[in-house]
């Protein structure tokens, strides 16, 4: 079977399955001709499903014959669909660098707001702390002269 059913083409290989389609509809409607007939739920004339399958089965076998013979379906080229799919693909690789582009420098600018609002306002903290030592130191010395003066007055 490995050996000759590849051999076949789909033509040959659909009529095979259509004439054993048939041969299997047959040999079930004589096999279990009985039980059809005693069943309730349908009525002996009605033989619908197995004519039903093999009807669309020989149409779309005959639409595949008859493909051989007429013009077929026209098909167009794909330079037809899309012309310029080189220009459509440059357009999308812009966009989504400059997208890449625009999210990258937010992050960056961000990141040196935080940067520069940080040391920023530890400079203002430590020249705050720094006047705060000086006041003292000022402060101090001032305290020291005043006693330096009252203890030569006397």
């Amino acid at each position: 079977m490995f050996t000759i059913l590849p051999r076949f083409g789909p033509l040959v290989l659909t009529v095979i399955a259509i004439i054993l389609l048939m041969f299997g509809v047959y040999h079930h409607y004589n096999l279990f001709y009985d039980e059809y007939r005693l069943s309730t739920w349908q009525t002996t004339s009605t033989f619908l499903a197995p004519a039903l399958v093999l009807g669309v089965a020989l149409f779309f076998i005959l639409g595949y014959i008859l493909s051989f013979f007429g013009s077929g379906i026209p098909v167009p080229k794909a330079a037809d669909v899309v012309p310029n799919v080189g220009e459509t693909v440059a357009n999308i690789v812009n966009t989504a660098a400059e997208t890449v582009n625009n999210v990258a420098n937010n992050v960056v600018n961000g990141a040196n707001n935080v940067v520069n609002n940080v040391v920023n306002n530890t400079v203002e903290m430590a020249n705050n702390v720094n006047r705060g030592f000086n006041n003292a130191l000022r402060y101090n010395n001032m305290n020291q002269r005043n006693n330096n003066r009252r203890n030569n007055m006397f």
